[in-house]
């Protein structure tokens, strides 16, 4: 028996939807081509001559739906139903994203609160479980996460494999339960994405030869060339904190096959100026080929995924389609042949709470060692010794009340008189602060008050966004997460903090044990 699938791509019967007489790009061939689209039910069912119950005319170029392949949702502060709602504007039609922050916060309370708010959004969304929650054993989480505890959500169909191992010793020390996640996943034909910056020669071997099949850590063609050449896709990260494009472009003139555009960690405010579609447009400003460049975003990631009904326009793939004009701005964006709109109004959820007491000057008694940073990028460098202008670096574990706290100095922030403090601090969420002593009590002290989210103390003021699902996300639109927030960083801007970073982004990954070189968790300074 036909379906309307079929007589509508037979033309016995008018497609729902037909884009009459388009511009398109053949991402399999790389050519643009003319025609009309069709679909049905969702699908794309065929590209001709044909006539629908709806017709759509545009003088753009409609190309395949753009795909993020690899991101933190909470990094934007926004659920994913909220952060859809603006992504689909920039013509993102799939998200491919890590949990692995609110599961850090909340453990599998955390993971199910994400699969269920994504069912409420237009755009696609695809979850990698977390494969390394504590990041390290060095990490303090509000609770580890064993092979045991993610197994039973493959049993979902939003769940398309394991993110990023970037608990690189786990790996090379053959442990069983990080070989159990691997193997969990590769036994189900999914894909296992890496983290592993710096890693070359036979440990990256060692590494490649469990399974790991991308990295989006590198900041240099050398070490991706050599990641290539073993076998693993790379991700070229372009998110709020990490800017790896320029140095990584080259590779997608030859290897766009092979590379993907992914942002990793993107605030609100950055969201609203744009998504996957403004790093494709960065990458042929800085000189790019436009149709190799949208292919990185489009069948690349659809192919490394195992996404095979996106990706590309031709029959029977999904009718994710995005309309640009001549400057590739985004026109207009279907999802599934529909305008992508996002539903609301998710049920509520009680997240555990914020177990920290108030701090005074007497616990931020500091080791005497510097963390430097270092622009556009996640790196440090240990700056111990040298004269550079510093201010402290404080954070306490918020989780369990065990009260440990640590300090120590950084350079290359640049605060004074001031100070910011945030409970998203990658990927464990304690409270991190910079600043001035008395300033970072009040910071702190205020954060503990607000049950979690970010504040900056000034002489004579404290701003703070509050954020209340887990300290670290909030149920607000983005456009009103990016205004508060837009806000509140002008206020920190205003206290001397370095304007070639980020102050919370930046602030918040120097807990994150697994990025070179040196790092402030509660138990202290750790080199790496």
């Amino acid at each position: 028996m036909k379906d309307n699938k079929l007589l509508a791509a037979l033309g016995e019967k008018k497609a729902e939807l037909v884009i009459k007489d388009a511009n398109y790009l053949n991402v399999f061939t790389g050519e643009i081509l003319r025609g009309d689209i069709a679909t049905e039910d969702g699908f794309i069912v065929g590209i001709g001559d044909y006539e629908g119950e709806k017709t759509y005319y545009t003088s753009g170029l409609v190309v395949p739906g753009f795909i993020d392949g690899h991101v933190h949702i909470e990094s934007s502060m926004a659920t994913p139903e909220n952060f859809a709602a603006e992504a689909v504007k920039h013509g993102t039609t799939t998200v491919v994203c890590d949990p692995h922050e609110i599961a850090n916060v909340a453990g599998e309370y955390g993971i199910r609160f994400m699969l269920m708010s994504a069912e409420r959004a237009d755009t696609d969304f695809k979850f990698m479980l977390p494969s390394c929650v504590p990041a390290t054993p060095l990490d303090f989480n509000y609770k580890a996460l064993g092979a045991e505890e993610l197994k039973k959500f493959y049993l979902s169909k939003q769940v398309t494999g394991l993110a990023e191992v970037m608990d690189v010793g786990a790996v090379l020390s053959g442990n069983d339960d990080m070989y159990r996640k691997i193997r969990d996943a590769r036994e189900r034909r999914l894909r296992v994405d890496g983290h592993a910056p710096s890693l070359g020669g036979k440990a990256l071997n060692a590494y490649v030869m469990s399974g790991i099949g991308s990295d989006h850590e590198c900041t240099t063609i050398d070490e991706a060339l050599e990641k290539l050449r073993l076998g693993q896709y790379i991700m070229i990260r372009q998110g709020t904190a990490a800017h790896n494009l320029r140095e990584l472009l080259p590779l997608v003139d030859k290897y766009y096959a092979r590379c993907m555009f992914v942002t990793d960690d993107l605030h609100p405010e950055g969201l609203m100026r744009g998504h996957i579609d403004r790093v494709i447009k960065e990458a042929v400003r800085l000189g790019a080929d436009k149709v190799k460049a949208i292919i990185s975003a489009t069948l690349t990631p659809s192919q490394y995924f195992g996404l095979c009904d996106r990706g590309a326009i031709a029959p029977g793939k999904r009718a994710d389609l995005v309309v640009l004009d001549e400057e590739m701005n985004v026109i207009d964006v279907f999802t599934g042949g529909k305008h992508g709109k996002s539903k609301r109004r998710a049920p509520k959820w009680d997240f555990p709470s914020f177990d920290v007491l108030p701090i005074t000057s007497s616990d931020l008694k500091c080791e005497d060692r510097t963390i430097g940073l270092v622009a556009g990028q996640l790196l440090t460098r240990d700056r111990t010794g040298e004269k550079t202008e510093r201010v402290k670096l404080f954070t306490a574990e918020r989780h369990h009340g065990t009260g440990r706290k640590a300090a120590c100095y950084l350079s290359g922030y640049g605060i004074k008189n001031g100070a910011v403090a945030t409970s998203i601090a990658h990927d464990s969420h304690n409270i991190i602060a910079a600043g001035d002593d008395e300033y970072i009590v009040r910071a702190v002290n205020k954060l503990i008050e607000i049950g979690g989210g970010i504040a900056v103390a000034g002489k004579d003021e404290i701003m703070t966004l509050p954020l209340e699902i887990g300290g670290i996300m909030s149920d607000k639109p983005i456009g009103e997460l990016a205004s508060e927030l837009e806000k509140i960083k002008k206020f920190a801007y205003s206290l001397g903090v370095n304007k070639d970073i980020d102050p919370f982004m930046t602030l918040s990954f120097l807990s994150l044990p697994v990025i070179p070189e040196i790092r402030l968790l509660p138990s202290g300074v750790i080199k790496l």
